[in-house]
């Protein structure tokens, strides 16, 4: 194998090491930061949690498009939306064998879900996603992120502030740091390892890159069926994937053009699209067993092919 891309590989393998973990302490000291000033723990969930969790996805996009490498951001939101339904959503399903779903996605979440979808299959069928179509996708998560936050007051009260420790402010600020060099060398080994591979870098985020920055999601997802509540991974692929689609678009938008590779918007992106309704038909019943997750596992393994052979 070629020393370079050894090399390469050991970078993007310890970059996204340091990505991952200062994401980790980049969320826990926000959530402190929050509670210390009183906002309800759901409220911080459905903002601080939620955007956290998409931070990867969203530096590596700024970078990708500073380092001249605008393909990487859709493969990242793609490839992250897909690996969150059929990896992420299927894994816990074999693991747990069956769980059901108790709170009420029907309302909100899951039709905020379908509308990212379709946002980003129409506004990327012609290779080129504009400012416009940047704003809109932003409108919509903010609509999201409301309806969201009005609809977590109705049960939960103001919560008590908690002390806070100086240190917090610290943590917060190493996360932010660990998640831009993170961030900006998991880009350009990305890009290096293409070139050395003769792969569209699209392609390389399509896949390692967007089973990475999923890892955070299936950890959590594994962590809470030890504790019986396998049903978090719904909430996490549903609000991921919003975010994903609407926020991972719309910002980087404004650092520079996103041109979307041809590979992507004929293949990819209708591929999201199944794993999308795949997702609705295996938990419109509020019930999800083991069956469902082989299946979404074999589309996992089909994506992965057909992302370097097709």
């Amino acid at each position: 194998m070629d020393s370079n891309l050894i090399i390469q590989l050991l970078i993007f393998c310890a970059s996204l090491a340091v990505l991952i973990y200062s994401v980790g302490q980049f969320i826990n000291s926000a959530e402190k930061i929050g509670l210390s000033l009183g906002i309800p723990s759901f409220v911080i969930g459905v903002t601080v949690v939620a955007l956290g969790t998409s931070l990867p996805e969203l530096v590596s996009s700024i970078i990708a498009i500073l380092d001249g490498s605008p393909g990487i951001v859709i493969g990242n939101v793609v490839g992250s939306n897909i690996t969150n339904i059929l990896l992420v959503l299927g894994a816990v399903a074999v693991i747990a064998k069956q769980f059901d779903i108790s709170f009420n996605f029907k309302k909100i979440d899951l039709p905020f879900f379908i509308i990212a979808a379709a946002f980003l299959y129409i506004t990327c069928r012609d290779q080129d996603f504009t400012i416009v179509e940047g704003i809109i996708g932003l409108v919509v998560l903010v609509a999201y992120i409301v309806m969201t936050v009005k609809s977590g007051k109705v049960d939960e009260p103001e919560a008590e502030k908690t002390p806070l420790k100086p240190s917090t402010f610290l943590f917060l600020l190493l996360g932010g740091v660990g998640i831009y060099l993170g961030a900006k060398y998991n880009v350009s080994s990305v890009i290096n390892i293409g070139d050395i591979l003769n792969l569209p870098a699209a392609i390389i985020a399509l896949t390692a890159v967007a089973l990475g920055t999923s890892l955070p999601e299936l950890f959590v997802s594994i962590a809470a069926i030890r504790k019986n509540n396998a049903e978090i991974a719904v909430g996490n692929v549903l609000g991921s994937n919003i975010f994903n689609s609407l926020a991972i678009m719309g910002i980087p938008r404004f650092v520079g053009a996103l041109e979307i590779p041809k590979e992507v918007a004929n293949i990819s992106i209708p591929i999201m699209l199944a794993s999308t309704i795949l997702f609705i038909a295996f938990t419109w019943n509020k019930k999800v067993n083991w069956m469902a997750g082989i299946v979404l596992l074999a589309g996992y393994v089909a994506f992965i092919y057909f992302s370097f052979f097709s």
